[in-house]
């Protein structure tokens, strides 16, 4: 069995759109359920998911990891799916995913993840991850959460996602590598997902340069739990450039050692 798992809050004006096309997939719906985890909606977003999911459950770890892996630990397939509430997929989206996880050989796939409303700064997103597929050789696949799939034994050999919420596809994709996993990017697992959130280059940059300051730097879960704001950064060490020049030290040792790895 498949086990597609959406983590959910405040998301009433668009789960049913995400829930409607995986209930429009080619396969025989009794062969995939869909999990819909609530980060404690205070709008309609259970209701309207419960018309469609199999199941709704309500978080209990923190983070949008702590969601998916919420979502995961009440999975009863062996394929585990993860996408977003704001996200579309094609009818041929959880066949392809199939395919590939159970004749390919693989323990992990994912593919394209393009905008149906797109902005000036989704644009400039979409293009900086095409980077991404320049470490594919080397055998890492920076997964995006809107749109994978892993087989659940090599899900759980990696540890599963840890509750936090910024570079959380970032730091399972590691530790996926690190556990050997194997990967294939298939154009074919495309999806659409809203551009909503990326209305500013600058505070997209600002999230991601926290997220790597506490990741490779700090090592503090807490840093990557709650997006930041304005300013915070620069305020958290006196010493910051210099943390940051060790942070770029760090991430720079980590490519290497994938390449190193490929």
């Amino acid at each position: 069995m498949i086990s597609v798992i959406i983590p959910a809050l405040n998301e009433e004006a668009t789960i049913l759109d995400c829930l409607e096309s995986l209930a429009a997939q080619n396969i025989p719906r009794e062969t995939y359920e869909i999990i819909v985890v609530d980060g404690g909606s205070s709008d309609l977003t259970r209701e309207r998911a419960a018309t469609v999911a199999d199941r709704v459950i309500s978080q209990k770890r923190t983070g949008i990891g702590g969601a998916r892996g919420d979502g995961a630990e009440a999975a009863n397939g062996d394929i585990l799916v993860f996408t977003d509430a704001d996200t579309r997929h094609p009818p041929a989206w959880l066949e392809t995913i199939q395919e590939v996880l159970t004749t390919g050989g693989y323990d992990v796939c994912t593919g394209p993840v393009r905008f149906y409303n797109p902005t000036f700064c989704s644009c400039l997103i979409w293009g900086w991850r095409q980077y991404y597929l320049l470490l594919h050789p080397f055998g890492f696949y920076w997964l995006i959460g809107s749109n994978f799939a892993v087989k659940k034994d090599a899900y759980v050999r990696a540890g599963g996602h840890r509750d936090i919420s910024i570079l959380e596809d970032y730091d399972l994709s590691v530790r996926l590598f690190d556990a050997h996993a194997e990967c294939i990017y298939d154009h074919r697992i495309a999806v659409l997902t809203s551009a909503r959130r990326m209305k500013g280059t600058l505070g997209y940059a600002e999230l991601y340069l926290s997220g790597y300051y506490h990741y490779y730097v700090t090592g503090r879960a807490e840093g990557l739990l709650n997006y930041p704001h304005s300013g915070t950064i620069a305020l958290q060490r006196s010493a910051f450039f210099d943390d940051l020049k060790l942070a770029l030290k760090k991430i720079n040792n980590a490519w290497v050692k994938v390449i190193g790895y490929g």
